[in-house]
């Protein structure tokens, strides 16, 4: 588990962490973006002191601005 955790705050976090705070900083909605900065910041203090359960607990705090980015997105393309 200890890997798999590694692997996705290495890859995947970086960009969706990028793409999830200017979607709130657009939106303006800006308590969102700061959660999604504390979540990507967890998960690399999690990277830097190899502790999985914090860069859980970044994945835990990136997991509702990711489906906030996804909804905003999915209502711009039926739109």
């Amino acid at each position: 588990m200890r890997e798999l955790i590694a692997f996705v705050s290495m890859h995947l976090v970086p960009p969706l962490a990028v793409f999830a705070a200017w979607n709130e900083y657009r939106k303006r909605r800006l308590p969102m973006v700061l959660v999604t900065v504390t979540g990507a910041a967890l998960c690399g203090a999690g990277l830097l002191f190899e502790l999985p359960w914090l860069g859980l607990a970044g994945l835990a705090a990136l997991t509702p601005p990711v489906l906030l980015m996804r909804r905003d997105f999915r209502e711009e393309t039926y739109r």
